[in-house]
């Protein structure tokens, strides 16, 4: 079972694999094919005081190097792409969790909270 804000390694073919945080409900996420995720991005200096996005220290969550999600960059994919074999790399606690959400919100103009 796939789980809300676990983060995987997901294959993004030509960009090559990045972690990614599944943010779809539990729910949908037991279907066979598809999820959503949003990315992450090593351009942590550049990315991380934008509000669309949300800062990870290396350490945090898994994460092996600073990064950040970028919340205006969620990907409906097929779990084919995810490294189900070694299973999640970390899984982000509630306040992690809540501050992506509401950056989800942000980049549509809606305030999201989680339930």
């Amino acid at each position: 079972m796939i789980h809300l804000g676990e983060i995987y390694m997901a294959d993004f073919g030509p960009a090559g694999p990045h972690p990614a945080i599944v943010v779809s409900r539990e729910e949908l996420n037991r279907g066979h094919y598809v999820l959503v995720v949003v990315c992450t991005s090593a351009r942590f200096a550049t990315r991380s005081k934008l509000s669309n996005c949300v800062p990870f220290q290396a350490g945090e969550f898994g994460f092996t190097a600073d990064c950040v999600a970028q919340c205006e960059n969620l990907l409906s994919i097929d779990k084919e792409h995810l490294d189900l074999r070694t299973g999640p790399m970390g899984t982000l606690d509630e306040a992690a969790l809540q501050k992506v959400i509401e950056a989800i919100g942000y980049v549509m103009k809606s305030d999201c909270k989680p339930l």
